[in-house]
């Protein structure tokens, strides 16, 4: 038998899809908790020191042109932020991998979001990877 609250409970699901989940600029939805690099996940303040360390230990092997643009988006987009910081940590720079702190890492990754659109907010990107896991890399939309 159909009662009036079921009916009520799916017609909600269906509208208005599953509770506490965030909207992304590419229109899909994140489970609660997680944000999309969007939403502002790092300051202008942490992407300027990070261009910084960028320049100091990046433009050496690395243009800003390989960190942004459509190839660049293509194979991150849709990632936790965290595999893009892990990957980075792990083998940059490439004469002594790891050998910057956690926190220039994440200005470096905070740095080339701006690079590619993102808009910076009031919190500062973490420099944890467990934290990381819940920023998705979501380029902004383009166009109307």
């Amino acid at each position: 038998m159909v009662t009036r609250t079921g009916i009520m409970i799916a017609l909600l699901l269906s509208v208005g899809g599953s509770a506490g989940a965030q909207q992304t600029g590419a229109g899909t939805q994140l489970p609660p908790g997680h944000r999309s690099s969007t939403a502002g996940v790092y300051t202008s303040e942490q992407a300027t020191r990070g261009a910084e360390a960028y320049a100091g230990m990046c433009t050496g092997c690395h243009t800003t042109a390989a960190h942004m643009g459509d190839v660049f988006v293509s194979n991150w987009s849709g990632r936790p932020v965290s595999e893009f910081y892990g990957f980075i940590r792990s083998a940059m720079p490439k004469n002594e991998p790891g050998s910057l702190s956690a926190e220039e890492y994440a200005s470096i990754v905070a740095y080339i979001l701006k690079l590619n659109g993102m808009p910076a907010g009031k919190d500062v990107l973490p420099a944890d990877s467990i934290a990381l896991q819940k920023i998705r890399f979501d380029p902004p939309k383009k166009g109307p």
